[in-house]
């Protein structure tokens, strides 16, 4: 249950001083965006997360400090007793930069746009199904096909940026290039491949923000690079999920602010085609494999290597279990019964054609290659390629994936749960979905955390992922910049974002 409380956090990490009005911060960002559409964009941090939290602002976000689920443009959110229907409340007022209201209707043609298949868009699964009504300008009903004790974490994360429906219905093709929101800042300028340059809104909602005159999103893809301009003080910050990079900017007397999460690097099996519907050959080059290795090998002992998919210290992780690696021995036996039955273990791995990511096959090609009666290619694309191939087309064998888990509601649910938009490995296995279902319908931590321990030790025997490192979110920042404070997965709050004078 949500209601309306103070929008602003305790600022961390800042820099010495008081914040000065204006100024422009520059923000070294991995990728360029596919587009400012809500539906087309990715919302998590290293995505494009900033660009749309600086664009359209928040209806909520959630704490990762914390678990808490907090205010934006969204006044409350509150379930009926089964959590079937919720109430969301906006605040009174306010406007898109286009003038155009903020209200019941504009939310509802955004999660109709995300539900609609035509559009193909990433937080479809988010908005399927819902049943909403406009009970008044400022008042949206929701049904949901089924009940959600935290279907306010899914807003938070998946459903949290609205378009303007004014704007959009305009000019439907070119909203993507020419975005309306109500959030802190306006799109002045987009390069595309370099920079995008935003200006202050003058009509943002909150009086007083945003302390900056400008935000400018720099498109750097080499992370190295990235970090010496944040270094040098030619760009104010960067967005990282590298441990090696982290390391490396403290090091160099950078600021770094870290979210250590769940989820993580992965190797992804598509089990709903060969080789990998057998679960001895995943199980095969699981045990062929050590997550202590790839830290070792791939990322300098810089990364800490997972035994799972919930990090130690996160509330959902259990000791006791442990996902199966490094035992070359058993991995053979698993791969001379498949030879024997005339299936010798043959397959692509689909990578990134990022340094990292190239290093991580040249791994799992090395271990592979003291083995009888396996053979691995490996397919390097670009990441645009990749989700494509893997995410959308499911026209893949094995592939490497991250996942940024702050809270398993609405992630994981969305990634295991049979049968789901986001189920492209096509795992299923009732046990698992009903341990999800349990742990949707709870706000019990005790039986949640009991839900996700299931569902980790059918994990460890099915084998649809093999995590080898636990997933970091970090801004990394030094000299004039203050205010920073993430949510979600490591996105930062634009409305309180300055530089010191």
């Amino acid at each position: 249950v949500l209601t309306s409380g103070a929008c602003s956090s305790d600022d961390s990490g800042s820099a010495t001083g008081p914040a000065a009005q204006g100024g422009t911060a520059t923000i070294a960002l991995p990728t360029e965006a596919r587009g400012m559409d809500p539906t087309v964009a990715a919302v998590n941090g290293v995505g494009d997360g900033n660009r749309l939290a600086a664009l359209y602002d928040v209806l909520f976000w959630m704490d990762p400090r914390t678990g808490r689920v907090n205010p934006g443009i969204g006044e409350s959110l509150t379930p009926a007793d089964d959590g079937r229907v919720w109430t969301m409340k906006l605040r009174p007022g306010v406007r898109f930069s286009d003038g155009s209201a903020f209200d019941a209707d504009a939310v509802r043609f955004m999660y109709e746009r995300h539900a609609d298949p035509a559009n193909r868009s990433p937080q479809m699964s988010s908005a399927a199904g819902l049943r909403m009504q406009v009970v008044d300008p400022i008042t949206l009903r929701i049904e949901l096909p089924a009940p959600n004790a935290h279907f306010d974490r899914v807003v938070a994360k998946n459903l949290t940026y609205i378009a303007s429906a004014e704007a959009y219905r305009k000019d439907p093709k070119g909203f993507a290039a020419h975005p309306v929101g109500a959030g802190p800042f306006v799109l002045k300028e987009w390069t595309r491949d370099a920079e995008m340059k935003l200006a202050r809104n003058p009509a943002y909602w909150q009086p007083g923000k945003p302390v900056l005159d400008g935000v400018v999103f720099k498109v750097v893809p080499d992370i190295q690079q990235a970090m010496s301009a944040v270094a040098t003080g030619r760009a104010s910050g960067m967005v990282t999920v590298d441990y090696q990079l982290i390391d490396k900017g403290r090091k160099d007397g950078v600021t770094v602010e870290q979210l250590d999460l769940s989820g993580g690097k992965m190797i992804a099996f598509n089990t709903a085609r060969p080789p990998f519907d057998d679960v001895r050959a995943r199980r095969a080059v699981a045990l062929a494999l050590s997550a202590d290795g790839f830290n070792s090998t791939v990322y300098q002992g810089k990364a800490p290597a997972a035994r799972g998919m919930f990090a130690p210290g996160t509330p959902f992780h259990d000791p006791s279990t442990r996902t199966p690696d490094d035992d070359a021995d058993a991995a053979q036996r698993l791969l001379d019964q498949l030879a024997a039955e005339g299936r010798p273990l043959e397959f692509t791995f689909t990578t990134y054609a990022s340094p990292p990511s190239v290093k991580s096959a040249e791994y799992i090609q090395s271990r592979l290659a003291g083995l009888r009666n396996v053979k691995m290619r490996t397919e390097t694309l670009e990441p645009g390629a990749v989700t494509l191939k893997t995410q959308i087309s499911r026209d893949f064998q094995a592939s490497l994936f991250s996942l940024w888990i702050d809270d398993p509601e609405p992630a994981l649910y969305a990634f295991l749960r049979s049968g789901g938009t986001s189920d492209w490995t096509g795992y299923a296995n009732p046990d698992v979905d009903r341990a999800l279902d349990t742990a949707r319908a709870s706000t019990d931590p005790a039986v949640r955390a009991a839900a996700y321990t299931a569902v980790q030790r059918r994990l460890d025997e099915d084998l649809p992922v093999w995590v080898f490192q636990n997933a970091v979110a970090a801004v990394a920042h030094k000299g004039r910049l203050t205010g920073v404070a993430l949510f979600n997965d490591g996105t930062l709050l634009y409305d309180r974002l300055a530089l010191t004078a």
